[in-house]
């Protein structure tokens, strides 16, 4: 399958927005939702990424009889060496020091051991600390677990129908659901849809694949005068966050996948840093609102008080501390286990 230059630039600038957001106060940025954007844009980027597997192995199952029930098996068996790893050893971990962490941590842990943690804070109505954005990894492996069911065994010949009804439904279900429902994976189909729109034009109907960029290039300009106008003079009434950024979002992965050569592309999206920011952001994700509880803990113990307030010290400290053990965890344990790829 096609590389394509700068999707590991979107995932840092994507995982970077969701540590600004969590670690700097408010007021310093402008009230704009950076790490609700930065997620989104992880939808999206998954959405194509997994699509784009799934419609290729489609392709394959319709022209050479593979068994179905081996596609998905080794679909998801590659999904799990690339999630699981970290991921348990983490929860392990956080179990391991659980009187340090507290959180809650021990009476929910099954709901993060099944990935229900976008269930868990949505009935009880509440965000768990430092554990709080582990309800996006479980959004994710939801989409993972059920999407090659829909496309294999149900879906086959209605899947552009079915992303429209995702993007509609996505769009709408929060609209209509009491509570927090932007974290339910019904309100997160929206922006799976759309990434996985860009890979149907791109594998399974290439025929209508101009037509597809030439919408995203008029839209592109729009969208993001009504993002900017929604968040800095006045709230657009039924805005959908998610959809808007979505939208954008994927013509950026357009542009990566059609226009390599783009000057945005070539100098920010490709440079070193962001490339290898986007190659360890899985890590950094999933540890950046935990080491700042272990930082201050183990200041403590050598009689260093660190306040939880922000300062820039502690920012860019921290944030290095959370790149430097993300880039330990790559090359110890994620790297090695992903050569195991290979066999399925």
């Amino acid at each position: 399958m096609k590389f394509i230059p700068g999707l590991n630039g979107i995932r840092a600038i994507a995982v970077l927005m969701v540590i600004v957001s969590h670690r700097f106060p408010g007021n310093l940025l402008f009230n704009l939702p950076l790490g609700s954007f930065g997620v989104d844009i992880f939808f999206v980027l998954s959405g194509f990424l997994i699509s784009r597997i799934l419609f290729r192995q489609l392709k394959e199952f319709n022209s050479a009889g593979i068994y179905r029930s081996r596609l998905i098996l080794n679909f998801i068996l590659r999904r799990m060496l690339r999630i699981f790893p970290i991921y348990y050893l983490t929860l392990l971990f956080l179990y391991l020091t659980k009187g340090l962490f507290g959180n809650h941590y021990e009476e929910n842990i099954l709901w993060y051991v099944f990935y229900g943690a976008n269930f868990l804070n949505y009935y009880d109505n509440k965000w768990y600390g430092a554990l709080a954005h582990l309800w996006s990894l479980s959004v994710e492996e939801q989409f993972y677990l059920i999407w090659p069911f829909l496309l294999f065994y149900f879906l086959k010949t209605k899947i552009l129908f079915v992303l429209i009804f995702f993007i509609i439904f996505g769009t709408l279900y929060p609209f209509f659901i009491t509570g927090n429902s932007d974290i339910l994976t019904l309100a997160c189909v929206n922006a799976f849809g759309i990434g996985a729109l860009l890979a149907y034009f791109e594998i399974l109907n290439p025929d209508y694949e101009k037509i597809f960029l030439t919408i995203l290039n008029f839209l592109i300009i729009p969208v993001l005068l009504i993002i900017i106008i929604n968040y800095t003079v006045f709230s657009i009434p039924y805005f959908s966050r998610r959809l808007a950024i979505s939208l954008f979002a994927v013509t950026i992965i357009a542009y990566c996948r059609y226009y390599p050569s783009n000057k945005i592309i070539r100098y920010i999206l490709v440079n070193k840093f962001l490339s290898f920011i986007g190659m360890i952001s899985y890590g950094i994700y999933l540890y950046h609102n935990l080491i700042p509880k272990y930082w201050r803990y183990g200041f403590s113990k050598i009689g260093i008080d660190i306040s939880p307030d922000f300062s820039y010290l502690n920012f860019f400290s921290q944030t290095s501390a959370i790149i430097l053990i993300s880039y330990i965890s790559w090359i110890l344990i994620e790297k090695p286990i992903l050569k195991l790829k290979k066999y399925f």
